[in-house]
């Protein structure tokens, strides 16, 4: 599988920090590679995904995550927050983990994360809005949580075949991405 799916227990495992020293050893690079690559994967067959990922989701248990912004890969190693706005924001949301499921989050609209970068330096970075949202997903993940645990109103949780009935093409291209995300790597 290329991504672990609901019900394996990686996913529900706190995720264990990465020692600085060891950032540059292989192992650690080919799991930041293989997280682009899916990655890759995802957004060749749908522009619109294949934003982000944590390592527990490539059958890693280590701090890791990997965002893509501005069409760039910052991977975030041992990230954790400095900052959370008081203001928040409804985030409506999906996982690659169980992708044919959708619902609404609140999450902070302005969170500042410090990490590590994939070079061992420690960095700094404010997020806002959607990018914002994406980061505390995945740090989540990081933590053995599912957006689905943190969804107030169930009544917002809905399938993508519910969503995407009236469009059948972006629900064939959603079920070719599902295929893909659960195929032998």
């Amino acid at each position: 599988m290329r991504i672990r799916q609901l019900g394996d227990p990686i996913l529900r495992t706190i995720s264990d920090a990465v020692e600085a020293n060891s950032i540059s050893d292989d192992k650690h690079q080919q799991i930041i590679n293989k997280m682009k690559t899916v990655l890759d994967g995802i957004k060749a067959i749908s522009h619109e995904n294949g934003n982000a990922i944590s390592a527990p989701q490539v059958g890693v248990a280590k701090r890791i995550v990997l965002l893509r912004l501005n069409d760039e890969f910052v991977p975030m190693i041992n990230p954790e927050f400095i900052e959370k706005s008081d203001q928040m924001f409804e985030f409506e949301e999906e996982c690659f983990s169980f992708y044919s499921l959708r619902g609404v989050v609140s999450r902070h609209q302005k969170v500042i994360v410090r990490y590590l970068d994939e070079t061992g330096q420690q960095q700094q970075m404010e997020l806002e809005g959607e990018e914002s949202g994406l980061v505390q997903h995945e740090i989540d993940h990081l933590d053995g949580v599912f957006f689905a645990d943190r969804v107030e109103q169930s009544q917002t949780l809905r399938t993508v075949d519910y969503d995407l009935r009236e469009k059948p093409e972006r629900l064939n291209q959603v079920r070719e991405m599902i295929h893909y995300m659960v195929g032998v790597e």
